[in-house]
């Protein structure tokens, strides 16, 4: 009678260590760590070069119109900067991102990819889509023949109103504070007789802005309705309603199809160049009440974009670990150049952050003490969710 053979497979699997069982590492922290540590490789470097990642995103614009523009009605707000919420509900925490390795374009195309793979794909649905943002921004001012920089920080709460009847809400203004960024910038601004009306450098449009500064002071909130009968958010230039943003399509074909013909549309936009006008409306998509296909749809449209690089393993500015993409270095009027960048938690494909680094600064940013790497401008998530409750809003 021959001897049965031994299972080779089976004796491999019982020799194995616990610590290396599959089950054991899915999930798991050294998984996620793992994964980073493969999307931040770079094939053709050793692995100790490293070079620092200063970039980011967004026209220097008072802080109430750079949070999440891309989410509210066209005729409401400025067309063009989007929310970064979380699919989900998570909540976040914000800082100056970390050094990080170069990278090349493919590899950041390929970690996208593997980002989008990855969106959280729970089924879920309520009767307001709502968002909790935190968004920062620095401005350059002149007065007195002085020059100092001003930071501008507030929360936003956005509540996407989906259901016949129902109204959208943006309460802003939360815990809202202007004033100058460092102890230099206030003995400057003291010493030029502590003006309360400013003049910023010039905004994306060509012209100044003015800015009231209220050091200390917190304003009071303020609410807006956002929607226009059905519509609730914009697409470009168009307002669109919530049956509207389902039927996106969730192939990156065609999602990318549907953007180049808004992009036709939205010529005139205050946004420079299809590369960053395509970047800006995907990521504006992924913080919608949309289908996750079409957020997934979105980072791989985004991948595909010219010029995209991963930045490995960063942490955006509400202390959280995530992974980062840019888009090469450009003007921005006002700071001189920047970078615009996401960043995404890589575990659950969820948008973190979106933000704007400056790599360059002209003669009024570097005068005001803004050095490369500096983040001027960025909109974080605390928490997205569906909820069947319309927001409690501020009396």
């Amino acid at each position: 009678m021959a001897r049965k053979r031994p299972d080779v497979m089976k004796t491999l699997a019982d020799a194995r260590p616990p610590e290396f069982d599959p089950a054991r590492l899915a999930g798991s922290e050294r998984a996620r760590h793992d994964l980073i540590t493969i999307l931040a490789s770079r094939p053709d470097a050793p692995e100790s070069r490293r070079s620092a990642r200063p970039f980011t995103w967004r026209w220097a614009l008072p802080v109430a119109a750079t949070a999440a523009a891309a989410g509210v009605l066209v005729a409401t707000l400025p067309e063009g900067g989007s929310g970064t919420r979380d699919a989900r509900g998570s909540r976040a925490t914000a800082g100056p991102t970390t050094d990080g390795p170069r990278h090349t374009a493919e590899s950041g195309r390929l970690a996208l990819l593997n980002v989008a793979a990855r969106v959280d794909r729970t089924a879920d649905e309520g009767t307001y889509w709502q968002t909790t943002t935190r968004s920062s921004w620095i401005g350059v001012a002149s007065a007195a023949e002085s020059t100092f920089a001003v930071v501008s920080a507030e929360t936003s709460r956005w509540s996407f109103g989906v259901r016949p009847g129902t109204r959208s809400l943006w309460v802003s203004g939360l815990d809202a504070t202007t004033e100058p960024r460092t102890a230099r910038d206030t003995a400057r601004w003291r010493a030029a007789g502590s003006p309360k009306d400013l003049t910023l450098a010039a905004s994306g449009s060509g012209g100044k802005l003015g800015l009231r500064l209220e050091p200390g002071a917190r304003k009071r909130p303020t609410v807006d309705r956002i929607n226009s009968g059905d519509k609730i958010a914009a697409l470009g230039a168009r307002n669109v309603s919530y049956a509207e943003l389902r039927k996106l399509p969730g192939d990156s074909a065609k999602l990318k199809k549907v953007l180049a013909d808004l992009y036709e549309e939205d010529r005139g936009s205050e946004i420079s160049g299809r590369t960053e006008w395509m970047w800006r409306q995907a990521a504006g998509l992924i913080g919608l009440p949309v289908r996750t296909e079409v957020r997934a749809a979105a980072y791989r449209v985004i991948a595909d974009l010219p010029g995209i690089r991963s930045l490995g393993e960063v942490t955006d500015p509400l202390g959280r670990k995530g992974v980062g993409f840019a888009l090469p270095a450009t003007a921005r009027p006002g700071y001189g150049t920047a970078r615009s960048e996401l960043i995404v938690d890589p575990a659950t494909g969820a948008l973190l952050s979106d933000q704007e680094v400056l790599t360059k600064p002209d003669a009024k940013a570097a005068e005001a003490g803004l050095t490369a790497g500096t983040v001027v401008n960025y909109n974080a998530t605390v928490e997205s969710e569906w909820t069947d409750r319309q927001l409690k809003t501020p009396e």
